[in-house]
């Protein structure tokens, strides 16, 4: 009799857990329902000291028809998190303690909490971008839309991804381990040995590997400059219109950003007396961003002597030029400067696929040492693996192969735009035909029409960007700027068939 009663007094012992409820078809996998609605009951604070014992995961599995690993699986994280504590022959018990962070919230009897936003850094509310959440989310939702025609995506589908797979496998097989370690701050000694002898053979620079710092992009790479050179609020000037993203990080890094007019030459340097001095100056001369143009050899010497005399750096940003259809590659401004005054950046996301997020700087050499540490700061180092692949691609042929491959595609590509664009929507547009680049800016002939035309490219999915979107200061004529290199000529005839319609259609 004594030992019936014993049983039953340890069995209501026993804390039950009669509401819990698991959805088999829920994407939250079991074992993490089970964790939340036993952590939620013992927070709850609705049990006695009397009922403190957990029934074993045998009992457990059994009442909720699941397995005992998964139930295991939940109390380990209970056990981890401070909820539960074990007695060796005895069971699994509520801890004596639980962790405040949860009681806090839920205690019964507590006051009012009053809930307080947290402070958001000036350096935040700064950035000149309105977009939040899943509108960053660009790259998968963009190419399940099918054909927009924006500019700035390359033909990633061309990517030579066995060969790359291939490459990458060989790197892993001879470092291993080493690969899977922390790497140099300033990169691959491999890569940016073979990037600095591409700079020197094609591009016209003068260097040495050391002046090479590896970083994650152009993004990071403008970052990094601004804040080596910059004090918070001294001038930057930036072509406008411009690279909408090199705004928004001289603004980061807490400059006074300066909109400088771009004219058939390139970036105007004239200035009245009041305008400050620049600290840092951001140019595209290759292929100016948006509009085409490729700054003149008069500007190019005009710009580095400003820079030299007034204690100033230039930022050269020279995305795509590779991609050059009329006549040769120009020599970049770097190799133009024998006083300091040049910082050269290039990326491998147009050549290559954007999600590499590999670029390169090749800097002054007093500013090595800097530019290093902020790196470190920052985020280290790119992945190693990458850097270690894209060296073998580089020294072994395979990107100059690939850059005169993809050239010959998207001037295919470009002239098949053209011709399509002028066939189709010739009495809506002008279209601007630079000598390089993978974009081209079209002029309404009707300005009434802008508003028009947006809302249409809005409603059908073709999405060029209104040439506003890229200006600070800048007042031009109303235009839309469209990219072709990520699509197929039918492809390209679907969206621009599929515009002009439209407009058709809207009587526009």
């Amino acid at each position: 009799m004594n030992g019936s009663l014993g049983k039953k007094r340890r069995r209501r012992s026993v804390m039950a857990f009669e509401m819990i409820r698991l959805d088999r078809t829920a994407r939250e996998p079991l074992y993490q329902q089970l964790y939340r609605q036993i952590r939620d009951e013992l927070v709850s604070g609705n049990f006695s000291g009397n009922f403190s014992r957990l029934p074993s995961s045998r009992e457990l599995a059994a009442d909720l028809g699941i397995s005992r690993p998964t139930v295991r699986l939940a109390f380990s994280k209970l056990h981890a998190e401070g909820y539960l504590r074990s007695r060796i022959g005895s069971g699994t018990f509520v801890a004596g303690a639980l962790p405040e962070t949860f009681l806090s919230v839920r205690k019964p009897g507590a006051g009012r909490q009053i809930r307080r936003q947290p402070s958001i850094s000036e350096r935040v509310r700064n950035i000149p971008d309105k977009r939040i959440g899943k509108q960053f989310d660009l790259g998968i939702s963009e190419a399940a839309a099918g054909v927009s025609l924006i500019s700035g995506h390359p033909a990633v589908d061309e990517f030579p991804i066995a060969i790359w797979e291939r490459l990458r496998a060989q790197v892993l097989a001879k470092k291993g381990a080493a690969l899977l370690r922390y790497a140099s701050n300033r990169g691959d000694a491999d890569l940016r040995k073979a990037i600095a002898a591409y700079l020197c053979d094609f591009r016209g620079a003068h260097c040495h590997p050391d002046q090479v710092i590896i970083v994650a992009g152009m993004q990071q790479a403008m970052l990094m400059s601004a804040m080596a050179l910059l004090n918070p609020g001294e001038a930057a000037w930036v072509e406008d219109p411009g690279f909408h993203m090199v705004r928004r990080a001289l603004v980061f890094a807490g400059a006074a950003v300066v909109p400088r007019p771009i004219d058939p030459e390139g970036i105007v340097i004239a200035r009245s007396s009041k305008q400050p001095l620049p600290r840092i100056i951001y140019t595209t001369p290759s292929h100016q961003f948006p509009l085409g143009v490729t700054m003149t050899f008069r500007r190019r010497t005009a710009l580095i002597d400003f820079a030299r005399d007034n204690d100033a750096v230039v930022f050269e940003d020279d995305y795509n030029s590779e991609f050059r259809f009329t006549g040769p590659p120009l020599p970049c401004l770097q190799g133009l400067d024998h006083s300091g005054r040049v910082i050269y950046a290039g990326t491998m996301s147009k050549i290559l696929y954007p999600s590499l997020r590999l670029g390169y700087l090749l800097v002054p050499e007093p500013l090595i040492d800097s530019m290093a540490k902020i790196r470190s700061v920052m985020d280290q180092h790119s992945p190693a693996i990458d850097q270690a692949t894209l060296a073998r691609f580089i020294t072994e042929g395979f990107f100059l192969s690939h850059v005169k491959r993809m050239r010959k595609l998207y001037a295919e590509r470009r002239e098949f735009f053209i011709k399509e664009f002028n066939k189709l929507l010739n009495e809506h547009f002008i279209l601007q035909i630079p000598e390089a680049g993978l974009n081209f800016v079209a002029w309404l002939r009707r300005e009434a029409d802008f508003a028009r035309v947006a809302h249409v490219r809005t409603e059908i999915g073709i999405k060029p960007s209104p040439l506003s979107f890229y200006c600070i200061q800048a007042k031009l004529k109303p235009a839309f700027v469209f990219g072709f290199a990520a699509w197929t000529p039918a492809q390209i005839r679907e969206g621009l068939v599929k515009l002009a319609s439209a407009l058709k259609t809207r009587g526009i």
